[in-house]
């Protein structure tokens, strides 16, 4: 459709939305307003009231907020299918990296790419995100590892931004893998040439690093990042997935905006969690791909940690997007309740990204999705189906 109105009226059969302000913590993750024959009020694109029923420009079975997926790695190109086969036939994600393969080759092909042939692989992946109900996403480098391909890929990042529908916010992630022949000492010198310049240019608002076993270890790194958040960026992690190397607790010590994966944490990590304001961002389709145990949500909720889900969609290790899949998943293994999983895709996503959005309520950005369904459990419940009938960014109906 991509309508774009001054206001628009929804009519809801049935809503749902996290009730209160981000972000939800802990058992605060099941509040959920739920809410029958209702009118949502969109003006300049922003909800101002939520009514009786009274009459609509369109009506749909059910409305939640849009979906927030936290955790990609777009944009990137060409595939890694016969990892999958070596990964089937008993192989180990650290052995194919160190291998060449893994992270080392997609970095080949995105060097070998145009910007422009980056940017149109991507954009269908975009696209596609939004066919799902999907609002906003995280896009990050990291498949350039030295500086003229890390930029590519955040320009390519930044126009997926200006000509999307979606809400894009972008990540510096230069320390995803070890780059080839050079030494950590003068990478992390070339990364601190380029940083001022993706700051001054509004390339990226998180910095991010790899620290797990086979990637960076946390004394490795931890100077450079308490450098880029003296820059002004905001820190994130790529954490404990592999092994429990201590990178939970350094990006706790950081300050860091969320702990991503996190397979491996342990009781003493999760205390430490609980007491600090560092969400964690759970992705079980990549445990799922890689045959690797499930991270502990159920701990992380009890304990009062808010979460947020995404699906670290990339090329090798997580090659699927679809946020039906990630939602069954994380009911079946990781033991989450619908409502914790509404929210920790909606309210909990949208506010680690910075993001206005993420509920239904007036002053909220009018971020909306629109099923075909009355039931959010049929979403999980029928994965293979789409169920998504309209999806509303800042009150423009997008699709």
């Amino acid at each position: 459709m991509n309508e774009l109105r001054d206001s628009i009226i929804v009519h809801a059969d049935r809503l749902l939305t996290p009730d209160g302000l981000p972000p939800f913590k802990g058992s605060q993750m099941r509040n959920i307003s739920e809410m029958f024959d209702v009118d949502v009020v969109i003006e300049n694109g922003k909800i101002t009231d939520i009514r009786r029923h009274k009459d609509a420009h369109i009506t749909a079975k059910l409305v939640t907020p849009g979906l927030f997926d936290v955790h990609t790695h777009i944009p990137f190109v060409g595939s890694r299918s016969k990892e999958f086969l070596m990964r089937a036939q008993g192989r180990k994600y650290v052995e194919i990296l160190q291998s060449g393969g893994g992270i080392h080759h997609t970095t080949e092909l995105v060097r070998n790419s145009t910007e422009e042939e980056l940017f149109l692989q991507s954009k269908g992946y975009v696209e596609d995100f939004l066919s799902h109900g999907v609002v906003g996403i995280e896009c990050k480098s990291g498949y350039g590892l030295d500086v003229e391909n890390e930029l590519k890929q955040l320009r390519v990042i930044k126009r997926l931004h200006q000509t999307s529908f979606l809400k894009i916010s972008s990540t510096f992630l230069g320390l995803h893998a070890r780059p080839k022949g050079k030494s950590l000492d003068s990478y992390l010198d070339e990364l601190k040439t380029i940083l001022p310049h993706i700051k001054e240019e509004n390339l990226a608002q998180f910095v991010d690093a790899f620290c797990d076993a086979g990637a960076y270890a946390p004394d490795e790194i931890k100077q450079f990042m308490m450098y880029v958040k003296t820059l002004g960026f905001d820190l994130r992690l790529h954490a404990d997935e592999i092994e429990n190397v201590g990178a939970t607790k350094l990006g706790i010590e950081l300050g860091a905006k969320s702990v991503d994966h996190v397979l491996k944490i342990n009781d003493s990590d999760i205390s430490a969690l609980s007491k600090s304001d560092v969400m964690v961002t759970l992705m079980p389709n990549t445990s799922f791909y890689l045959g690797e145990g499930f991270a502990p949500a159920r701990k992380l909720i009890d304990s009062g940690i808010a979460i947020a889900l995404g699906s670290d969609f990339n090329p090798g290790s997580a090659p699927i997007y679809q946020p039906s899949f990630v939602m069954h998943l994380a009911i079946r293994f990781l033991k989450m309740e619908p409502e914790e999983i509404l929210t920790a895709y909606t309210a909990n996503g949208a506010y680690l990204l910075g993001m206005n959005s993420g509920i239904v309520a007036p002053n909220f950005s009018a971020d909306l999705v629109l099923w075909k369904t009355p039931e959010f459990i049929d979403i999980p419940y029928m994965f293979q189906e789409n169920f998504v009938d309209h999806v509303l960014i800042d009150g423009r109906i997008a699709i």
